[in-house]
């Protein structure tokens, strides 16, 4: 189960690049409880370029986050699995 429901256009690969370095940077502040460990893999993906394709619409939170953050995420469990 998922909350990929995003529609329309892939973002640039630059802008997708962007908003991973943003997650990282956020989660390496070490306020949300991520392990050490999790937070090296999803820099190893981003360090090997492994950036997914997120579509540019498709917001369900009010936040208007998550379904961009969802799609980012499964990239990461994608790479991880390889």
């Amino acid at each position: 189960v998922s909350h990929c429901a995003g529609v329309g256009e892939p973002l640039s690969i630059e802008r997708a690049r962007m908003m991973f370095a943003l997650r990282i940077n956020i989660l390496a502040k070490g306020y949300s409880g991520i392990s050490e460990e999790t937070l090296r893999k999803i820099i190893s993906a981003f360090n090997k370029s492994c950036i997914p394709e997120i579509p540019s619409q498709g917001t369900v939170e009010a936040s208007g986050d998550l379904a961009p953050l969802s799609h980012l995420a499964a990239g990461i469990k994608i790479f991880e699995n390889k």
